[in-house]
């Protein structure tokens, strides 16, 4: 029923807890796994502004911090990859630019996906009341079935 979906992360522990309930939809006749890491510009730490210095200009800078958490967000994606597959999951990897709702509502739309289990809390957990403002755009915009794993979801109990 649901062969392929989408799990989006920003690696915080609700989003990593999503992983834990792979095995489960795997059992059900899961195969493929879209696994999406949104690149959210307004997220991305940025270099201190100051013009000109000996660390080059500030956009010299922004882009050279913008392309370390760019790399720090690949060896974090490969590893949750590496974990799924070892599952005997089919992984895909998409990484788009822009804001997280938005993001893995489009995803989801161009992968074809069947469901999108997505944790019910993120890093933004200071904004946050009770599903997640992540979450909450996901539900409202997604064409597509969405299961949300909360926090404190017991696996298998």
């Amino acid at each position: 029923m649901f062969k392929r979906i989408l799990v989006p992360t920003d690696f915080s522990e609700p989003s990593m807890k999503v992983l834990d309930y792979i095995p489960v939809l795997h059992e059900a006749g899961t195969r493929e796994v879209v696994l999406v890491h949104v690149l959210d510009p307004r997220e991305t730490p940025l270099a201190a502004s100051g013009g000109q210095g000996f660390l080059g200009t500030v956009p010299d800078r922004e882009s050279e911090v913008q392309r370390q958490y760019r790399e720090k967000a690949r060896h974090r994606i490969i590893d949750i990859r590496r974990t799924l597959e070892k599952q005997g999951m089919q992984v895909i990897v998409r990484t788009p630019v822009g804001t997280p709702g938005a993001g893995i509502v489009a995803a989801a739309d161009a992968d074809g996906v069947s469901l999108i289990v997505i944790g019910s809390h993120g890093s933004s957990n200071l904004r946050d009341r009770l599903l997640g403002t992540v979450s909450e755009y996901v539900i409202k915009n997604a064409r597509q079935p969405v299961l949300v794993i909360k926090r404190d979801t017991v696996i298998g109990g």
